[in-house]
């Protein structure tokens, strides 16, 4: 798959894409754990809510799906194998940290109101970015 021992431009531009999106949800994930009271306060009644009564386990799911996504990235980039393992841990936390939203009360209605981009690109790009790294791996694009 590698032609005159350079790997595909179109490779990096998959690899950059994906530690940007990563990158921001690593960002995502501190502005939630950074957050302060003033900042708590000036959230809807709807969004406190959602966040009081949001469990431990999804919020640990939170970070392990960033983490575990943004050094998947960082591994692609660097033509590591364990890109592939780093990209299926954070999907199987994408799943579970979502599934949460649905055991939550009033995020169905919040999330009608506030739009569905990101709670489907999110598990999307999760997965196709596990597929990308899959596919690289089986064409010896990693190590």
């Amino acid at each position: 798959m590698i032609e005159n021992g350079k790997i595909p431009a179109w490779f990096w531009a998959i690899g950059i894409f994906a530690l940007l999106w990563n990158g921001l949800g690593v960002a995502a994930y501190a502005a939630e754990v950074l957050m302060s009271a003033e900042d708590f306060a000036q959230l809807s009644e709807a969004e406190q809510q959602l966040y009081a009564n949001r469990p431990y386990w999804a919020s640990a799911a939170f970070a392990v799906a960033v983490i575990g996504g943004f050094m998947g990235s960082v591994m692609l980039l660097l033509r590591r194998a364990i890109a592939v393992r780093l990209f299926l841990l954070s999907l199987i936390a994408v799943l579970v940290q979502f599934s949460s939203y649905f055991i939550l009360d009033g995020y169905l209605e919040y999330i009608s109101k506030a739009g569905w981009f990101m709670p489907i690109s999110i598990p999307v790009l999760a997965l196709g970015f596990l597929l990308f790294a899959r596919w690289a791996k089986k064409k010896s694009l990693l190590d």
